[in-house]
């Protein structure tokens, strides 16, 4: 029995990462350079064709044609001290994420817009030493995702705007962890890794309101999208063991979860305003994962190894309060700042190393720089710090601290015709 756990253990880990990867900790909400300086507090507050991602229904209050063409350097952190009661300390391998964006809208004289974005909320990744004590957790651990998001929207009167978009997904994901063999007899380590792609479909919605000019209200919603991954598990270990575990096709299912989105923006006077925004993650769609492997295998007595699996997960909602400030400085250059709290869904008996996550505080700054009609500059800095997150009831009993950071650098071009 001991060595049928081992087996299933191995087979289960292996795609469990495909789930955890694209947890809270790495959902990607820097959107746009703009939004970033301002702590992503603009729901109510958006100028620009990012209003696709942010709130489709501030689209056709933007005249004419407008692009934007962005990325974010994203430069992450984290140290693992531990297993517990050991006090070893291993960080993680320095790595570098580039989510990127492309919006384009055009808006009619009636107040119809149409645009497409293009952007990343789904990825980035972890990577750990070869050797390190939670190698057969996770070693590289990198998701990909990108959303295509046609849209439209409608602009009614002077103060009303509603919009609407739909959205598809294409993810691809890898994953590369150790194989420990000791309970099979064998004083040695084996690899695996997974390699799968995957898409789904899903839609958002926005309302844009401003019952007063030093009033703004804004309330968006993009659904949840369930991911369908096709791919293959590639086991590395010693012949003997090659029939119980062949690995290869597997088939699996992920959901990514709703995200309601409001906001509120209080005018100070022409040049100042003060901006407010809640987003509250659905991550309690995330109850379990169930995992088919095309190729079965059984013990000689029958007792059946790599099949169907499923994880309970049991995540919990995760929210982001978000403040930020605009100030027009002059015709040419506008400064901004903002601040985020970030709490994170994943509950301490499923924590792991492809995912060092825990709540978070955000601090940004920002500036615009208009060079021309035609073009505006937007650049952006923020920090991320996690909250350093001990784990004493992990269920594989990988127990002990984690301490994370982060930090962001954003730039936008935005061209308006």
């Amino acid at each position: 029995m001991k060595r049928l756990n081992q087996c299933i253990a191995i087979l289960t880990i292996i795609v469990f990462g495909v789930m955890t990867v694209q947890a809270g900790g790495f959902q990607v909400n820097e959107h746009g350079a703009r939004a970033t300086g301002m702590g992503g507090a603009v729901f109510a507050n958006i100028h620009d064709a990012s209003a696709i991602y942010f709130n489709p229904g501030a689209l056709g209050f933007m005249p004419g044609t407008n692009v934007i063409l962005g990325s974010t350097l994203i430069f992450p952190s984290s140290t693992f001290t531990g297993p517990a009661p050991l006090t070893t300390e291993t960080d993680a391998e320095s790595q570098m994420f580039y989510p990127s964006t492309l919006y384009a809208s055009h808006t009619l004289d009636t107040g119809l817009a149409f645009g497409l974005g293009i952007f990343n909320p789904y990825g980035l990744g972890t990577e750990w030493p070869e050797d390190w004590p939670g190698r057969a957790l996770g070693i590289k651990s990198t998701l990909r995702t990108f959303f295509f998001n046609p849209t439209i929207a409608y602009r009614i009167g002077d103060n009303l705007g509603i919009g609407a978009g739909f959205n598809y997904v294409y993810a691809t994901v890898n994953l590369t962890q150790a194989l420990p063999l000791q309970d099979f007899g064998i004083p040695a380590e084996g690899r695996a890794d997974f390699d799968g792609t995957g898409d789904g479909i899903g839609w958002n919605i926005g309302i844009y309101f401003s019952p007063s000019d030093q009033i703004t209200l804004g309330l968006a919603y993009r659904s949840s999208i369930d991911l369908e991954f096709d791919g293959e598990a590639e086991l590395e270990v010693p012949q003997p063991l090659a029939p119980l575990l062949p690995g290869g096709n597997v088939t699996t299912g992920i959901s990514l979860p709703a995200n309601l989105l409001v906001g509120a923006t209080y005018k100070v006077n022409e040049n100042l305003s003060l901006n407010l925004g809640y987003q509250h993650i659905f991550w309690n769609i995330v109850e379990d994962i169930e995992i088919d492997f095309e190729t079965k295998t059984q013990l000689p007595d029958g007792t059946v190894v790599q099949d169907k699996q499923q994880l309970m997960l049991n995540y919990d909602d995760g929210f982001i309060l978000r403040f930020g400030v605009e100030y027009f400085l002059n015709e040419m250059l506008t400064l901004r700042g903002g601040y985020l709290f970030d709490s994170n869904p994943t509950p301490d008996e499923y924590m792991t190393p492809r995912l060092p996550d825990s709540d978070r505080h955000g601090i940004s700054i920002g500036v615009g720089y208009k060079v021309s009609d035609l073009l505006t500059i937007d650049a952006s800095y923020m920090y991320l710090q996690f909250v350093e997150r001990t784990v004493e009831n992990q269920f594989q009993g990988f127990n002990g601290t984690y301490n994370s950071n982060a930090n962001l650098f954003g730039l936008n071009f935005n061209f308006s015709f």
